[in-house]
């Protein structure tokens, strides 16, 4: 029997690549899931019909995460459709700047903490109040090797990362009465490196030579952790963490962040 048989599955920032990558899996183990994104709802719509050609039972939701009233809306129209909410694997997230600190606009700051602090807590806590009546759930916060170690150069995203792993081991603690487990996976970068300028700009502050290109970038970032995997891990691989955090094989797991990140922590004597 596939390990999510009769469970229904909340995946925000859900009509992105990794979004869609953890649907579709969650999706083959059996779970209803439920796609939601600030994205246009034809886009929606059309990932949720690719779920249904497979056999899965798949809805699609516009909503704001940084909302209180667009995520009580995304959760109850989640319960709704599909009976229940199991699982809620908390993804709506961005980059955020690349710059110094001192050179991060307040408006730069302010977005990217909004979308991947502010909307976690609000996806969470609206998940959570259902969950709770049940005494039973899964809350799968994905985060960042950032969330974990700082690097320069990203600080609004460091911060918001960090502050979500704070977020995600209260609400373990606050929820381990009713048997919710709260849990965060923290993935290395994933799929090309290429970025363009972003990408010129990074090489540059991380190593002081300008000029890059996007080839230059990629053999540098790929030695960056122990199996030179940077750049280079894919999405599909991240995702067996997520769907592990939400089986009941990790049953005895809360209040963990799960580094993904082929050793680039390590690699840092972390």
């Amino acid at each position: 029997m596939p390990e999510l048989a009769g469970k229904a599955a909340l995946i925000t920032g859900g009509a992105g690549h990794f979004g869609f990558v953890v649907a579709r899996l969650l999706a083959s183990e059996g779970a209803a899931v439920a796609l939601a994104d600030i994205g246009d709802a034809e886009r929606l719509e059309r990932l949720a019909g690719e779920l249904h050609e497979s056999g899965a039972e798949a809805i699609g939701i516009t909503a704001d995460v940084t909302r209180e009233d667009d995520c009580e809306r995304m959760v109850a129209r989640t319960v709704e459709a599909l009976g229940t909410l199991d699982i809620a694997v908390v993804n709506a997230g961005v980059g955020g700047p690349v710059a110094r600190i001192f050179e991060t606009s307040v408006e730069d700051w302010r977005s990217t903490v909004e979308i991947n602090l502010t909307g976690a807590f609000l996806t969470a806590k609206h998940a959570a109040l259902a969950m709770m009546p049940r005494r039973a759930g899964k809350i799968i916060f994905v985060s960042s090797r950032d969330g974990l170690r700082a690097e320069p150069y990203t600080g609004a995203y460091n911060a918001a990362k960090h502050g979500l792993h704070g977020l995600m081991k209260t609400l373990a603690i606050e929820l381990g009465p009713f048997y919710i487990n709260v849990n965060a996976v923290c993935p290395t970068s994933m799929g090309s490196m290429g970025q363009g300028a972003t990408t010129s700009l990074w090489y540059e502050l991380k190593t002081g030579k300008p000029g890059a290109s996007e080839a230059d970038f990629d053999a540098w970032a790929g030695k960056q952790d122990l199996f030179e995997r940077a750049g280079r891990v894919t999405a599909e691989e991240v995702a067996e963490g997520v769907l592990w955090l939400a089986s009941e094989r990790s049953g005895l797991v809360t209040g963990h962040a799960l580094p993904m990140d082929a050793g680039w922590i390590a690699k840092r004597g972390g």
